[in-house]
């Protein structure tokens, strides 16, 4: 008796899946949508501050005028047997706007034209922003806010996947993933910070840390001290060290008759860890 209740089942399932299939609509829509294109486990995980990201000349060489950063940027829809432009605009933010043709390359000059494009047959590639050496970028950090703006072969896709946020300077600065929340892999819920190691961002603390290790500290250096669960111990030895070398440099101050290191604002450069 189980065996025909089973068989039953069976075939009115398969009834029902055929019946289905005949109510489905074929994805015949010409609409495209664009977004930018994040390299996370999971969309409903995204936070804002994965948009974000810092570039300061000061870390290149001293005659360098301009540098290029790429974008990767992903097609939602058909992809075509021709190439299709992409636009992209800056949008106000917060903080002092960067202005084009002093701080970036205007994204509708016409020298970057033939690279805001989606190649023929693809359906992600990446997008130039070139910035700009600017004299005012020695005393001031700008920001540029720039998102996915609507043409003749795209429109904007997932709002939170529209934007991107880049912080412009010639100066020190924090990077983007001083305090950026890292998973350990394969321990879901656990997230470190360069932060928990050495604590809240400071130029001078940042300076500090560039002479004694040879290193920038910038976003590429510090993911690759994040980079798997084997890097936290070592990076308990590395803060262990570097807040030695701290004491030993607070230590010869203090004997030359200087005061410890401190930020511009008094708060006395520490290594908590």
């Amino acid at each position: 008796m189980k065996k025909i209740q089973w068989i039953l089942c069976a075939v009115l399932a398969i009834g029902a899946l055929s019946g289905c299939e005949k109510d489905l609509q074929l994805y015949d829509t010409d609409t495209c949508w664009l977004n930018f294109y994040y390299d996370i486990e999971n969309r409903s995980k995204f936070e804002d501050r994965f948009s974000r990201d810092a570039y300061s000349f000061v870390y290149g060489e001293d005659d360098r005028t301009r540098d290029t950063l790429w974008y990767e940027i992903q097609a939602m829809g058909f992809v075509y047997d021709h190439d299709r432009q992409i636009a992209i605009e800056q949008v106000t933010s917060d903080g002092n706007q960067a202005v084009p043709g002093k701080h970036y390359v205007a994204f509708d000059d016409p020298s970057l034209s033939g690279l805001y494009i989606m190649p023929a047959h693809q359906s992600r590639t990446k997008i130039p922003v070139v910035v700009l050496r600017d004299a005012s970028l020695k005393q001031q950090t700008v920001t540029l806010k720039f998102v996915i703006k609507a043409n003749d072969s795209f429109i904007p896709g997932y709002e939170e996947y529209n934007a991107r946020y880049l912080t412009i300077t010639d100066m020190l600065s924090e990077p983007s993933k001083w305090s950026y929340a890292y998973p350990l892999p394969g321990w879901t819920g656990y997230y470190n910070s360069l932060s928990d190691w050495f604590g809240t961002y400071g130029v001078v603390k940042h300076q500090f840390l560039i002479e004694k290790t040879g290193k920038k500290w910038d976003d590429e250096y510090i993911d690759s001290l994040l980079d798997g669960v084997s890097s936290f111990t070592y990076l308990n030895y590395y803060a262990a060290k570097l807040k030695g070398l701290l004491a030993e440099e607070n230590a010869q101050r203090q004997a030359q008759g200087l005061d410890v290191l401190k930020e511009s604002d008094g708060t006395v450069v520490e290594i908590p860890y």
